[in-house]
């Protein structure tokens, strides 16, 4: 038998499923943990027309995230990375459209 590959232990098999859904959200407005697992509420603004015409502002959950504390850790890497291409959109407007 061959020797097991250390490298491969480490890589992660990522498949993309095209039908994936995208979350949309404006904040997050509430978070915990329950059962060693990460809970985070997501929220969007919408606006909801009155009868008189006016306009009433609410904000309705779109999602609730629950994860283990990796991938809780994975999130924030990632949202760390982007923030990090924003700063730097900001010094060199081409390097807004980079992805990773």
């Amino acid at each position: 038998m061959s020797e097991p590959d250390d490298k491969s232990a480490d890589t992660i098999t990522y498949v993309d499923i095209p039908t994936a859904s995208h979350v949309y959200f404006d904040i997050a407005p509430a978070h915990g943990v329950i059962a060693n697992n990460v809970e985070v509420e997501l929220a969007a603004r919408t606006l909801n027309p009155l009868a008189d015409g006016s306009v009433e502002v609410k904000f309705v959950t779109t999602a609730r995230l629950r994860c283990s504390q990796a991938g809780a850790l994975h999130l924030r890497n990632a949202l760390d990375a982007v923030l990090k291409m924003f700063e730097a959109s900001q010094q060199s407007p081409a390097a807004a459209s980079k992805l990773n």
